[in-house]
């Protein structure tokens, strides 16, 4: 889409002067777009006073999660409101690095933002990996980034890297997504694979969370308030502020952030690793 021509944008969705359905672009069957462009600079001194203001996505994006199987948040190169918000809204997230210098030096301010939302915003929130773009690795530098990822995220960073690809820039350039402008470039090959890959990732996390879903549920009613009340200790003041009945909430966020601590309270009880190993011998 031409960012220049958008007569409805994220910002109006923040302002409450259009609907959802007024912004959201309708690329195919299976891809819905929420467009932005250079009036999103204007965010932070807009809601400077906003007492909810590092809620904002979420409070957009809560409506209509379910009627979505993923909802991806392309975040700005910086750790601004606009940054906050997507982590504030999201449950997990994966750091996309390029192997130059100024990429790494962000990564540990990334990190820290990401512990500091966890802690503060949002404890649902779970750093799922590392991922590596504009790779190039017939050089030694590449390489070099490579081999120091792996060396401080030894079980997060993804196998597939994207490639430098020129239909990627192109691509972008012309408002297209890599698989509407040129399907066969390696850089729809790559960022294929890393679709399958989290995929694959994304369901075993999932199929973690329905054990102990039914663990939760095969429990005594006694004992499963006993553990939400333990599980409502752990979350922040704020949080504990907002929950009435831990048995019925209401916002799915704070559901989430309250089955999070539930679920760490049932590993210790019900290792879900032995579990597996049971199953596969």
């Amino acid at each position: 889409y031409d960012t220049e021509s958008l007569s409805a944008t994220l910002l109006h969705l923040f302002q409450n002067s259009k609907s959802f359905q007024e912004v959201v672009l309708k690329r195919s069957d299976t891809l819905h777009v929420l467009p932005n462009n250079i009036e999103m600079s204007a965010v932070e001194s807009l809601f400077f006073k906003s007492f909810t203001r590092e809620f904002l996505l979420r409070d957009v994006l809560h409506p209509i999660r379910s009627e979505y199987d993923f909802i991806l948040i392309d975040c700005p190169p910086n750790l601004g409101l606009l940054s906050i918000n997507a982590l504030a809204a999201s449950t997990e997230f994966v750091l996309v690095v390029s192997p130059e210098f100024f990429p790494m030096k962000a990564i540990k301010p990334l990190y820290d933002t990401y512990h500091m939302v966890r802690q503060k915003l949002n404890r649902t929130l779970r750093f799922r990996g590392v991922l590596m773009t504009m790779c190039d690795f017939r050089t030694r530098h590449s390489q070099e980034i490579r081999a120091i990822l792996e060396k401080n995220f030894p079980s997060r960073l993804y196998r597939t890297y994207i490639r430098v690809n020129v239909a990627l820039k192109e691509a972008a350039s012309v408002g297209k997504s890599i698989f509407e402008y040129d399907p066969t470039s390696p850089g729809a090959f790559d960022y294929q694979n890393f679709v399958e890959e989290f995929v694959r990732d994304h369901d075993k996390v999932v199929a973690k969370r329905s054990y102990y879903e039914s663990r939760f549920q095969a429990l005594p009613p006694d004992e499963q308030k006993e553990i939400l009340a333990f599980a409502l200790q752990n979350l922040s003041q704020f949080v504990r502020m907002r929950v009435e009945n831990p048995e019925n909430i209401q916002d799915p966020v704070l559901k989430n952030s309250l089955i999070v601590e539930r679920n760490k309270i049932l590993e210790r009880l019900f290792p879900y690793r032995h579990h597996y190993r049971a199953q596969v011998e």
